[in-house]
């Protein structure tokens, strides 16, 4: 079963917010963290990613937790795991 309102960069961003743990408020990762999650391959440009976020925030699949400074943090919603083990994550 597939979900065809989201594409590969969206999984990618769902997987790293699931893998590094990233379910509450309080564990959230920046848009910079998430795109620089493996540092020799970004995900995307910032602006496609923060687009990409903003987008996934809207579907609730992620939601903002707490700041960091000045930028807002991201982490997986229950419905966003969900989401992702169609695709083999745990």
């Amino acid at each position: 079963m597939s979900n065809p309102n989201i594409n590969r960069l969206d999984l990618n961003i769902l997987l790293i917010l699931a893998t590094e743990n990233a379910v509450d408020e309080f564990k959230g990762m920046t848009i910079n963290e998430i795109n620089n999650y493996d540092e020799e391959n970004p995900l995307s440009t910032r602006p496609n990613l923060s687009k990409r976020v903003r987008r996934l925030f809207d579907m609730e699949l992620i939601s903002k937790g707490i700041k960091d400074i000045l930028s807002d943090t991201y982490y997986i919603t229950e419905k966003g795991l969900e989401t992702i083990k169609w695709n083999g994550g745990n």
